[in-house]
Parts: C-alpha cells; structure tokens; sequence
C-alpha cells in the first residue's frame, strides 16, 4: 500500500479556481446591481429636474394668466367708461 503524506481533502471543498470562479460571479452580479442603481438614480434626478422646470414654467404662465385677466378687466373698465 502506499503511504499518503499530504493530508486528503475532503470532497465538499471547491478548488482554488473554482471558489475564485464562484466570487467572480458574486461580484459581476453585485457590480450589475450596483450599476443598476446608478442608472436608477440618475434617471430618478432628470425625471425630477424636467418636473421642477415644468413646474417653474406653469407658475411663470400662470403669473403672466393672472396678470392677463386683471389687465383685460381694466381695459374693459375703462371702455365702459368712454363709452358713457
């Protein structure tokens, strides 16, 4: 019989490659997420800035609307006035 002098490994251990292979994966998959989410977020903050611009123009427009109707009432005021 021969002897064995290096110790025998058990057969539920995963190689040296094997395990680098299984990490590798790991982190391709958490780097994907992590990619993932930064596009997330980025595309959270455009959708956010175009609304805060829509935002700023309706309350522009609105301004100007307001400011429209009051000035149009003057006018039709002062017409009812000449025209007394």
């Amino acid at each position: 019989m021969k002897d064995k002098k290096t110790p025998s490994r058990s057969t539920g251990s995963k190689s040296k490659k094997a395990s680098s292979r299984v990490t590798a994966a790991k982190w391709e998959a958490a780097a994907a997420a992590g990619a993932a989410g930064q596009r997330a977020q980025r595309q959270a903050i455009g959708r956010a800035s175009v609304e805060k611009v829509a935002r700023r123009q309706f309350q522009k427009t609105r301004g100007q609307a307001i400011q429209a109707h009051i000035s149009a009432r003057g006018r039709r005021q002062q017409a009812r006035r000449d025209s007394r």
